[in-house]
């Protein structure tokens, strides 16, 4: 099994150009949707989490296995990585943003009127961005490189679209002000910074096999704690049917 997040670099570069735009408005659009759509936000969020976290399961996993070689050896911060340590790269990437979560929910920017003006505030806010920056960027960088070809990466930018989908609303959540003012533009640069690293140079394999465990972590930590259905407005219909559909198609082909 062959990388599966990625495209030739001789590929249609329209598409590939498309297919970032197209994952970068998922940090736009959310906010202008039509009333009919804002209407069935909850179903649409919760059929959101199926398909990134089947996607995670299915494809993300069993790819970081697969390259899980080129960590053989790696020295990061002191510690001589082996291939097995690829699991543990991946349950870092989850804590991570486990952490981030409980750094916004402490600093109280959760609650309506809270600390989003103040100087705490700002600096949560920061840093709370600029962890989702990083994953943007990966994101990026993956759908511009590869191998595997066309219907991989857009199943891998379908995906990726609607898992920012929802990241979007859990940011509004934590930062109403900041994040609908400045967040959601530096996010969705992000995700375009990346792809022209991703254009520009290949990164070491070691390296990119350790971003991807990451994102490949993270993924999984937001989509249940923001995407997943709650007993209050989540819809688990809306999530069982998108984790069907998206878990065959990525099945069948």
């Amino acid at each position: 099994m062959g990388p599966i997040v990625a495209m030739p670099m001789d590929a249609d570069h329209f598409l590939v150009a498309l297919l970032v735009m197209v994952v970068t408005l998922a940090h736009v659009l959310p906010h202008r949707l039509p009333a009919a759509i804002e209407r069935r936000r909850d179903s649409l969020l919760s059929m959101a989490g199926g398909v990134s976290l089947v996607y995670a399961f299915v494809h993300l996993f069993p790819e970081a296995d697969h390259r899980r070689e080129t960590i053989e050896g790696f020295d990061l911060a002191g510690v001589t990585l082996v291939a097995e340590h690829i699991y543990v790269v991946a349950f870092v990437g989850l804590a991570l943003f486990y952490g981030l979560e409980r750094l916004a929910i402490a600093a109280g920017s959760v609650a309506a009127g809270g600390s989003d003006g103040g100087r705490p505030g700002i600096s949560i806010f920061a840093a709370h961005v600029g962890g989702f920056a990083v994953y943007n960027a990966v994101i990026g960088y993956a759908i511009v490189r590869g191998e595997t070809g066309t219907e991989r990466v857009l199943l891998f930018a379908i995906a990726m679209a609607l898992h920012l989908f929802g990241n979007d609303q859990a940011m509004h959540e934590h930062h109403p002000t900041l994040y609908g003012r400045y967040g959601r533009f530096v996010l969705a640069a992000a995700v375009v910074v990346g792809a022209l690293i991703g254009a520009w140079n290949a990164l070491e394999p070691g390296v990119y096999t350790l971003l991807l465990a990451l994102l490949t972590g993270g993924i999984v930590f937001n989509a249940i704690k923001g995407e997943l259905p709650r007993a209050r407005d989540g819809r688990f219909w809306a999530f069982a049917s998108g984790a069907g559909a998206y878990g065959t198609v990525l099945l069948a082909l």
